[in-house]
């Protein structure tokens, strides 16, 4: 496993092991209850195009740790984003079926039109409740699609500038990496977490896969004691 060069560096050495483990144990399971009938109700067609965006979420969130330990952060971001963008996806056409109609039947089918359709509903007639996750794909997706492209130049630029040098990633030295490429990090890595446990709740385990469910609250654990190390 990489080690870091940030703040708190064998904190989130630790989590990330445990999230790596996350990510290849709940692959299997989401795959084995999308590929399962007894488990999920979809026709062939449904079923086929929600393997390939669950394949998708994990296997590029998989090539965020990957990447992220190998010090290619651009390559790294940009696969967290295609990751959330499935995710984004599958959670619109898992759902509402008419969404899922549509996504099959149409050609210009937009996400964005479909998820802004959605929040409409789900806001009407409901009150506030402050214990609700506020957490959000679309924004997130936005927020790294803006790094990426180089609209936030700050931290998408002068981040991996030290001393007139250019570093591509995490591992650029002794304590040398720069505040706003950490707080960069801090902030996918969080949202990395947050996004494959949202996608998660989407599958229901029941006692299903009970190590996974040990699992996950052993990292929501780590997860909050790492949050808490930088507020």
């Amino acid at each position: 496993m990489f080690n870091y060069t940030i703040d708190n560096r064998e904190l989130l050495t630790e989590f990330m092991k445990m999230f790596s483990d996350y990510v290849n144990k709940s692959y299997k399971f989401t795959m084995n209850i999308i590929a399962n009938p007894l488990y999920s109700d979809y026709k062939d067609n449904e079923r086929l195009i929600l393997i390939a965006l669950n394949k998708s979420v994990y296997q590029n969130m998989y090539s965020f740790l990957r990447l992220t330990e190998s010090n290619m952060q651009y390559a790294a971001f940009s696969c967290l984003e295609h990751s959330v963008n499935a995710a984004r996806l599958y959670y619109v056409l898992y759902t509402t079926p008419k969404f899922m109609h549509d996504y099959i039947s149409t050609i210009n089918f937009s996400l964005e039109e479909a998820e802004d359709e959605l929040s409409e509903k789900e806001d009407d007639g409901e009150e506030f409740d402050e214990n609700s996750e506020d957490f959000s794909l679309k924004e997130f997706s936005d927020n790294l699609r803006r790094f990426n492209t180089f609209q936030l130049k700050s931290p998408s630029i002068s981040s991996q500038l030290i001393n007139q040098n250019v570093y591509l990633g995490l591992g650029c030295g002794k304590d040398e990496i720069s505040e706003e490429l950490q707080h960069e990090v801090r902030k996918n890595i969080a949202g990395a977490y947050t996004t494959l446990s949202k996608h998660n709740k989407l599958f229901f385990n029941g006692g299903l896969d009970e190590n996974l469910e040990q699992l996950e609250e052993e990292l929501y654990s780590k997860f909050m004691e790492y949050v808490r190390a930088f507020v």
